[in-house]
């Protein structure tokens, strides 16, 4: 897992889902090193700051890792807001979410949890999320 290569990709456009507004930020199939994430990954950000990531992801070799280095929240201009964190910390990093794939033969669930300032609520239009295998 070499962190220099780092893959950035930004979510689709924000889809409302139904009850109190939380907003739904989606992507595609992602492929990273040796691994690949299954399109429709989602992070679902809720308006009193929580968050939520549910996603399917394999590994081309045992043993391998995928790695979310950071979520950056931003808005329409793009320009960083801040960061999702995880309640808790991988390596004593809060921006890190971390996912095992001790078999290849096999897909696995990454589900994480996250936080964020609720003040940046109405400014948050899309999400980039930092990840590598």
């Amino acid at each position: 897992m070499d962190p220099t290569v780092i893959l950035a990709t930004a979510s689709a456009a924000a889809e409302p889902l139904t009850g109190w507004t939380p907003w739904a930020y989606t992507w595609g199939r992602i492929t990273q090193g040796i691994c690949t994430m299954a399109e429709g990954a989602r992070w679902t950000l809720s308006p009193d700051g929580t968050a939520t990531f549910d996603a399917t992801v394999s590994g081309g070799e045992d043993g391998a890792v995928f790695v979310i280095w950071h979520v950056d929240l931003c808005d329409a201009t793009g320009a960083i807001l801040g960061s999702l964190t995880t309640e808790h910390p991988v390596e004593g990093d809060w921006r890190k979410f971390v996912r095992a794939l001790p078999s290849s033969a096999e897909r696995y669930r990454f589900r994480a949890w996250a936080s964020f300032d609720v003040a940046l609520w109405d400014d948050i239009a899309c999400l980039k999320m930092h990840s590598s295998c």
